[in-house]
């Protein structure tokens, strides 16, 4: 089929595949990423979690994994790593 739907294959990542890629994209970033620019890194690395990305950033935060609280500057999640120093 030609000139239909473009269809791009995305790497599903395993658990420990996706914990690593969420950490260094928070890492790489160096502040803090909202829901939607880490959903579009994801989708531009051509990946995918083992769930939906807010449910993967969640699962993450309750285990303590990485930091996520609710921006009202910038209406939606935010989501960092808390470096040690």
């Amino acid at each position: 089929m030609s000139g239909g739907l473009l269809l791009m294959s995305l790497k599903k990542l395993s658990e420990k595949e996706a914990i690593e890629f969420i950490v260094s994209l928070l890492k790489e970033a160096g502040k803090p990423l909202t829901t939607r620019e880490i959903e579009e890194k994801t989708r531009k690395r051509m990946v995918s979690c083992p769930d939906k990305i807010p449910v993967f950033l969640n699962r993450l935060r309750l285990k303590g994994v990485v930091k996520g609280q609710l921006s009202a500057e910038r209406r939606g999640w935010v989501w960092w790593i808390e470096t040690g120093g």
